[in-house]
């Protein structure tokens, strides 16, 4: 099987999306299937590289101004077919809703070719950014939706992580064919061990006390701030410690809120870590926060249910599909750092409570496990390739905008 795959970026690009795609298409490759995956040049200009028998085409790319480490790719609609011309794909599977995405599309029409897609996003995640407001006007977030079913709407088969997720697109109108997935997690590496032997507190110089982990981009969208707020509640009645891990555009702001309540003994900016490491840095942690209403599935929460942490989270979109409020867990009221530092302490303070809620995290995991994700992708394109070729398809208009209204709209995206 060939499969051409688009991605607005793929790493040393790092995300929740990016680090998806190259695990799916690492996994093709390695079960024998030839993956090509077209994204975004992390240089200046374009080049052909490989990644563990995955071909990359990486294409110029833009300065992105809401994410410094994700450019946006560009592609010409001749480039793309010459690239399906030398790929010869039996499935098309975009990962983004932007221009390479489109392109995929139009490539679809003229070809005949299987189109899937999955969704990772939702559009008050995108309204947000584009207007740098914790509040983006209604008008915005609704012209996102309108784009973004009409976009979707256009595939012949599309994926997403949750339930949650998929219900409200499909309340906004999306009618073709979907599929829930899992982003999956490795449950062989992401797990708790009796005897850890391992030296990452050292190496990391983690402080001693009790240990709270926040992993992800360091973005306002992660709404990280709830979980530096909260701490001065958390701290007033025990030795406990924020851990942010990774890297991104908000880390000053953040930095100098932390600084403002003087809380540098206490909350701690790691940096990117190797994912190396990342097993063992789950394992030194006690519970694992995260206050993001924008999540449709989350890796990092997926990762500590696996590694046996209880969870705090924001009762938010996908989020309750893995932390079952009282069970492996609780679910706060988004924005609330006070309800945040409550529910921290109640598993702080419980070491029969945690342990329980770690085992019931472990349960959760072993549902999520990547290779049934392997397996339901590997399965989802075959059933797609069989006699799923199609006669040349009319371009599609967004149901009550204009071609005009639709580029502004696709502007917006970008």
């Amino acid at each position: 099987m060939r499969i051409l795959m688009t991605s607005h970026g793929y790493p040393p690009s790092v995300s929740g999306v990016t680090l998806v795609v190259q695990k799916i298409a690492r996994a093709m490759a390695r079960r024998g299937h030839a993956v090509t995956v077209v994204t975004a040049s992390d240089r200046p200009d374009p080049y052909d590289d490989e990644d563990e028998g995955v071909r990359l085409v990486r294409v110029r790319s833009a300065p992105n101004p809401f994410w410094e480490e994700g450019p946006i790719p560009f592609i010409g609609q001749k480039d793309l077919e010459e690239i399906a011309a030398h790929v010869q794909p039996d499935i098309l599977h975009a990962h983004d809703a932007a221009v390479l995405g489109l392109q995929l599309v139009r490539l679809s029409r003229n070809t005949g070719l299987p189109l899937m897609a999955t969704c990772y996003y939702v559009p008050r995640f995108v309204a947000r950014h584009v207007m740098w407001s914790d509040e983006p006007p209604e008008v915005i977030e609704s012209m996102v939706w309108a784009y973004s079913t009409w976009f979707f709407n256009q595939f012949d088969h599309v994926v997403f992580a949750t339930a949650a997720h998929q219900q409200l697109f499909s309340q906004k109108g999306l009618h073709v064919p979907r599929t829930i997935i899992s982003n999956g997690v490795d449950t062989t590496r992401y797990r708790p061990l009796d005897d850890p032997a391992e030296d990452v507190g050292e190496r990391y110089g983690l402080p001693p006390g009790q240990r709270i982990l926040f992993v992800s981009r360091l973005a306002k969208d992660k709404e990280i701030d709830i979980l530096i707020r909260a701490m001065p509640h958390v701290c007033a009645e025990r030795e406990a410690h924020l851990l942010l891990v990774g890297r991104g555009d908000d880390r000053v702001r953040l930095e100098a809120l932390t600084k403002e309540l003087g809380l540098q003994w206490c909350v701690h900016f790691l940096g990117f870590v190797p994912e190396e490491d990342m097993p063992a840095l789950y394992r030194a942690a006690n519970l694992f926060a995260i206050a993001s209403t924008c999540e449709v599935q989350s890796l990092p929460t997926l990762q500590a249910t696996a590694a046996g942490l209880p969870v705090v989270a924001a009762d938010a979109v996908a989020l309750p599909e893995l932390v079952r409020d009282g069970f492996n867990g609780f679910l706060v009221p988004p924005g609330e750092p006070q309800a945040m530092a409550r529910a921290m302490l109640d598993i702080l303070r419980g070491t029969d409570l945690a342990a329980r809620m770690g085992r019931a995290s472990l349960s959760i995991a072993r549902s999520h496990a990547e290779m049934r994700t392997f397996d339901l992708y590997e399965n989802l394109y075959r059933q797609m390739i069989p006699g799923s070729f199609r006669p040349h398809r009319p371009e599609a208009r967004m149901p009550g905008t204009s071609t005009q209204d639709g580029q502004f709209v696709l502007k917006i995206m970008l």
